[in-house]
């Protein structure tokens, strides 16, 4: 089931932390021509890791992608990986990171106020319950 759309700009979890991005030989061609480097140049600046089965990523598991701008925007957006283009956290079958993009959205007051209704939620229930 599709999740209701989130603000990525409010977020960029997805970028900041979940997930690794593994970029094709076209991608790296792609980003390369989009950066004014070569081929080799890109692979050697912004590789970060290659796997034993020559799979290349240019962002790890656990870390911020190095092209995500302090605004929470891609700076190489209209050259982005395959990867990125096809990833939205609403559309998933993990929800995880849409759970933790969702609560990131939600303002303060609007959080507080369904705390405050679950618990008294709870208080109603322990009183039947006397």
């Amino acid at each position: 089931m599709k999740s209701e759309p989130l603000d990525c700009h409010k977020c960029a979890f997805c970028c900041k932390m979940a997930g690794y991005v593994e970029v094709s030989n076209y991608d790296i061609r792609r980003l390369a021509k989009h950066l004014g480097l070569t081929v080799g140049e890109f692979e050697e600046k912004h590789v970060v890791h290659v796997t034993r089965a020559g799979k290349k990523r240019i962002k790890d598991e656990f870390t911020a992608c190095q092209f995500l701008s302090a605004a929470h925007s891609c700076s190489v957006y209209s050259a982005r990986p395959t990867n990125c283009r096809g990833y939205v956290c609403w559309d998933q079958d993990d929800k995880t990171v849409y759970e933790f993009a969702r609560f990131n959205q939600i303002p303060i007051a609007e959080l507080r106020k369904k705390e405050a209704e679950e618990a008294e939620k709870e208080r109603q229930e322990a009183r039947k319950r006397r």
